[in-house]
């Protein structure tokens, strides 16, 4: 075990916030809780929770020919990615100061700073770490954004046995006892505390206990990233998470040192 206070996608991206005490407070963080780590595979939640939504923005926004229709078009998004599209068009346009007509101009500045967003972001996140831990060596955390002509590349492939040459089995078989103990603790909960995706995570370790593998294949790993991450997390002394649900849970069984940071007792009123 090493002194590394290792930090879950969600500290990272809370550090883009347009809210100036979120950022602080994980700026705080990642000064004083050093040295900082993470698991590679918050690289890959990175690109799926966060650059594709601002890929996504990018594209509404070359789209549209007004700034109002750009807002239309990102709130009939829905749900969490409309309302981080949101804040970052809101954060790009910096208030009343941003010359929005003539529209033409404005979105080629918009889009400017989107471009600079999505590979800077990328950078970003492995720049305030001091470690990468990459145990099971993921191929989709290596594939970084690509740009192309049309705007940006950031798919996740699905994974397979030929385009994913990664140690995700040997790292999960090496902490088959603590699975085991895991599937074991979400099978006791009550319904109330047992969410949904700790029921996913459930029924993809039981079938890696039952078939003396992890099936790599589609979007497995994906689907249990706060177990992998938690997993890797004993390399160092805590993980810090705003993931309460999840972590409350995970950590006792797994026998990781879980740190909330109270994103909702941080965020302006």
């Amino acid at each position: 075990m090493t002194d590394y206070t290792f930090i879950d996608t969600d500290i990272q991206i809370h550090g883009l916030s347009p809210d100036p005490p979120v950022r602080a407070a994980v700026e705080h963080e990642l000064n004083s809780s050093k040295p900082i780590a993470m698991s590679e595979f918050s690289l890959v939640e990175l690109k799926g929770n966060y650059i594709q939504d601002l890929v996504l923005l990018r594209r509404k926004v070359c789209d549209s020919t007004s700034l109002e229709l750009a807002f239309s078009r990102v709130q009939n998004t829905g749900g969490r990615r409309a309302a981080l599209m949101l804040a970052q068009l809101i954060k790009w346009l910096g208030g009343s100061a941003f010359p929005v007509n003539p529209w033409a101009k404005a979105r080629s500045l918009l889009l400017t700073h989107l471009d600079a967003q999505v590979l800077a972001c990328w950078k970003e996140f492995q720049r305030k770490t001091d470690k990468v831990f990459a145990d099971f060596e993921c191929a989709r955390a290596k594939e970084g954004p690509l740009h192309i002509r049309e705007g940006w590349h950031v798919a996740i492939p699905k994974c397979s046995p030929q385009n994913s040459k990664c140690k995700i089995n040997e790292f999960m078989m090496k902490f088959s006892s603590e699975i085991q103990a895991l599937a074991s603790y979400i099978d006791s909960l009550d319904a109330k505390d047992c969410t949904n995706e700790l029921l996913v995570i459930s029924n993809i370790i039981k079938k890696t206990l039952r078939d003396g593998v992890f099936h790599i294949e589609g979007q497995a790993c994906r689907k249990i990233g706060d177990l992998l991450i938690g997993l890797q997390s004993k390399s160092g002394k805590e993980l810090l998470s705003s993931n309460y649900k999840e972590h409350s849970q995970l950590h006792k069984p797994l026998s990781y040192n879980f740190r909330q940071f109270p994103i909702a007792n941080i965020r302006s009123k």
